[in-house]
């Protein structure tokens, strides 16, 4: 069982099981997304999670902490480095 994952900028779509995080997905996929320190800490990975929130991950205290630190407000906001799918059969529609 599987999530698909969408990667907006890229016109990407995998299918994802639960457990992996945006990165891994990310850096298999051959996606432009940018990434820094890869441990939540410098926010260069800020995405958008157009929909499916509820198949992520919730927000870390460290995710917190670092989006208020790069002045990012949005609710949709999250850190691709930080976030895991956790729950299969949906979609998560992301944009950087």
């Amino acid at each position: 069982m599987t999530t698909r994952v969408e990667i907006i900028n890229d016109f990407l779509a995998i299918n994802v099981k639960p457990g992996k995080t945006i990165q891994d997905i990310v850096e298999a996929s051959g996606s432009a997304l940018p990434f820094g320190c890869r441990d939540g800490e410098c926010g260069t990975c800020v995405v958008m999670i157009e929909s499916g929130m509820e198949f992520l991950s919730e927000v870390t205290a460290k995710e917190v902490t670092v989006l208020k630190t790069v002045g990012e407000p949005s609710p949709k906001a999250r850190l691709a480095c930080q976030m895991k799918i956790v729950h299969p059969n949906g979609l998560v529609r992301i944009k950087y």
